[in-house]
């Protein structure tokens, strides 16, 4: 059911939103009213965060949408995203726009914990390990930096104290993979969590980038 207060430009967007989520059945796809201040949830088909309408959009994505828009960006597409809890997500969003102003934002994302479930099985079928998390999003940019900084050390299977340069080093490529580092403050956040400098961060950056 339309949110009481959406206009008809994004009223006329529920029903993609039920067909393409009904489709999907493994994720959710969530329309966002922009012209509202704040922006807010308009309606909503799948089940990740279950969140109903009229629920604020997260200040996470209210500053990603205000960046597409401010590039000139009408969508994101594919990019790696979680849950608090860490339950990994495949997300798009991508922005309505009428008369070239920002209207609404229309996301969607993908659990992918039943592809990491099977990367996980097989791993372990090989000798391998993988660790992988479990429900709300993250509510800002600080909380979202803290679950991918979280997934990358959970990665490596040890505690930090036991971690070497090559352990550090794979937490900062798959930072790196998921342009976590261009998040203001994500640096010295990282080092902190690493027990090294930033200057030690900033040079394992460089490394990363340049070793295939």
């Amino acid at each position: 059911m339309p949110f009481r207060d959406s206009s008809p430009l994004l009223q006329s967007y529920i029903p993609l939103v039920e067909a393409v989520g009904k489709t999907l059945g493994v994720g959710e796809v969530i329309l966002y009213d922009f012209e509202q201040n704040p922006p807010v949830l308009i309606a909503r088909e799948g089940g990740i965060t279950n969140r109903p309408p009229g629920t604020k959009a997260s200040q996470l994505l209210c500053d990603m949408v205000r960046e597409m828009e401010g590039s000139s960006e009408n969508m994101r597409v594919n990019y790696e995203s979680a849950t608090t809890s860490g339950k990994p997500l495949k997300s798009t969003t991508v922005l309505i726009r009428r008369d070239e102003k920002l209207a609404g934002a229309l996301c969607l994302n993908i659990d992918m914990s039943a592809m990491n479930m099977l990367q996980h099985f097989l791993d372990q079928f090989s000798g391998k390990e993988r660790i992988n998390g479990h429900d709300d999003m993250p509510q800002n940019t600080q909380e979202f930096l803290n679950v991918m900084i979280g997934k990358g050390i959970d990665s490596i299977g040890k505690p930090v104290c036991y971690f070497d340069k090559k352990d550090n080093l794979e937490v900062v490529r798959f930072l790196n993979e998921s342009n976590i580092f261009s998040i203001k403050g994500s640096t010295d956040t990282l080092a902190g969590e690493l027990n090294v400098s930033r200057y030690t961060i900033y040079n394992y950056i460089e490394e990363v980038k340049n070793t295939p």
